[in-house]
């Protein structure tokens, strides 16, 4: 059962991805979806990522802690930082894997992210910018997470 969930999450991932680099937006319908089935197979199912607590105390974390940035970014620079899309594909994260994956996965898509921008911007005559989404790093180091904790 967990291999199917395991697939499952990583394919919702894969979705997530997908949308956000094409869209620059993270719909609801995955980001939600994502927290209820993280929160609900933690709750559910013996073999787990995490335990129901722990995936609480990572929505929560995962949640707030890219509020709070967005919010100081906001109040430096009188603009957006980060999509809260973003904000709540990190809660979905947390209520996934718990709370003790949530800073691993943000320091680890914050350096793909930064690698990418350095790539990018090695490859423009000019500053860049803009934006690019943060979602698709996130949902690839989640799915290596997922997929290396479970064994076929």
């Amino acid at each position: 059962m967990m291999h199917f969930f395991a697939i499952f999450f990583i394919v919702i991932f894969g979705i997530a991805f997908w949308i956000d680099l094409k869209t620059c937006i993270l719909p609801n319908w995955i980001t939600l979806s994502l927290i209820l089935m993280g929160l609900s197979f933690n709750a559910m199912n013996t073999n787990h990522f995490c335990s129901i607590q722990d995936a609480v105390i990572g929505l929560f974390i995962g949640y707030v802690f890219i509020r709070f940035v967005n919010f100081i970014y906001l109040k430096l620079l009188h603009q957006n930082g980060i999509g809260q899309g973003d904000a709540k594909l990190l809660g979905a994260i947390g209520s996934i894997l718990g709370y003790q994956m949530v800073f691993p996965v943000l320091f680890f898509a914050a350096l793909l992210g930064l690698i990418y921008g350095l790539i990018i911007t090695r490859h423009q005559s000019e500053k860049m910018s803009r934006a690019f989404p943060f979602g698709p790093f996130l949902s690839v180091v989640t799915g290596v997470i997922i997929a290396s904790k479970i064994s076929f």
